[in-house]
């Protein structure tokens, strides 16, 4: 795992809502590699489906 403290992704629980709106759950974090071969995926939830969705962080609310 690379020496940074914010991810490089947020990984979320993607739900469907109302009126076609999906709910987004954070649910861990991931971070490259430093050789970017790889990524480790550190969760604090698992969905019970199963699948989740990696997502760069888009302010520094979600770093």
């Amino acid at each position: 795992m690379s020496n940074k403290t914010k991810p490089d992704y947020i990984a979320y629980d993607v739900t469907e809502g109302n009126k076609d709106q999906s709910i987004w759950h954070p649910v861990g974090a991931a971070w490259n590699h430093s050789d970017n071969k790889g990524i480790n995926i550190v969760l604090y939830a698992v969905p019970v489906t199963g699948k989740i969705t990696l997502r760069t962080p888009q302010s520094d609310k979600d770093k």
